[in-house]
């Protein structure tokens, strides 16, 4: 029990560190009228796959890169990608990919210099790569980093959601092919 407590400890730390407003500007994007495209590598990759069935819920058309029922990407779409560095290979071709077909790039990372680059938000968190600028963490690889853009992204998606009966509202476009 005392590895949870320490771990949900961390990750109230790293909420403190994010920018308020770069947390409205992601809000206000999950409120638009477009269609959203989300990606990232490894466990990241989950991450973005549960932001994308959230959103999904929601009413928009929200599709998973890579999946093979994605369509071509397209000017006013949307690229939300979640990872830790920002500079995999693969992560810069697909910021590359979008920007070249129109699309707006909405980064979640801990990478400042890709921030400076795209829009985004930046979490404070620790990653595999462990950098001096990391907070420490008695977790493994990217799981501080992986956890809080989970809690994040089900957070903006909750708040990006207009309805005062939200869960009923998301319970309707919720999987029934149970």
């Amino acid at each position: 029990m005392q590895t949870l407590k320490t771990i949900l400890g961390e990750l109230e730390d790293v909420s403190r560190t994010v920018y308020e407003e770069h947390y409205h500007k992601l809000v206000e994007r999950l409120k638009e009228d477009r269609r959203f495209f989300f990606a990232g590598e490894g466990r990241s990759g989950l991450i973005a796959k549960t932001a994308a069935m959230r959103l999904m819920h929601s009413g928009k058309a929200v599709f998973a890169v890579g999946e093979t029922t994605t369509p071509a990407i397209q000017e006013g779409d949307l690229l939300i990608i979640v990872s830790g560095s920002a500079s995999s290979g693969n992560i810069v071709n697909l910021i590359e990919s979008a920007q070249k077909n129109g699309a707006e790039v909405f980064l979640v990372t801990t990478n400042t210099i890709k921030l400076e680059q795209n829009n985004g938000l930046l979490i404070n968190a620790a990653t595999k790569h462990r950098k001096e600028s990391e907070p420490d963490t008695i977790q493994p690889l990217g799981n501080q980093f992986d956890q809080f853009a989970h809690l994040l992204l089900d957070a903006a998606i909750i708040d990006s959601i207009e309805a005062k009966d939200a869960n009923n509202k998301l319970k309707r476009l919720h999987s029934n092919l149970e």
